[in-house]
């Protein structure tokens, strides 16, 4: 597995960031924080927002530890890839022009 996929209500969402961005010291000079807030994440259709990430961050402090914890407490759920790619807007090409 390279990438895990989670998703989790907006609230919960900002919990589990504004704890991995304080750990990591966040913000700096040239980064604001370590995944996008809630408002600009993409959401599923009853507004959980998605994120998918590399497997190996999962394993990173303080990943390792408030995943596991918040999944077992049901605030994030692990979705398949499929469901995620299903809720991401999907480009459409533009008819090519005559």
């Amino acid at each position: 597995m390279t990438h895990r996929f989670l998703k989790a209500s907006p609230a919960y969402y900002e919990a589990m960031r504004a704890q991995i961005d304080a750990a990591w010291d966040y913000p700096t000079a040239h980064t604001q924080t370590a995944i996008p807030p809630a408002v600009e994440q993409h959401k599923t259709p009853d507004g959980d927002c998605i994120i998918g990430v590399k497997a190996q961050w999962c394993e990173w402090e303080p990943v390792a530890t408030l995943l596991p914890q918040m999944l077992e407490a049901g605030q994030v759920a692990e979705i398949t890839e499929a469901e995620y790619w299903a809720a991401i807007p999907q480009l459409v090409p533009e008819d090519p022009q005559p």
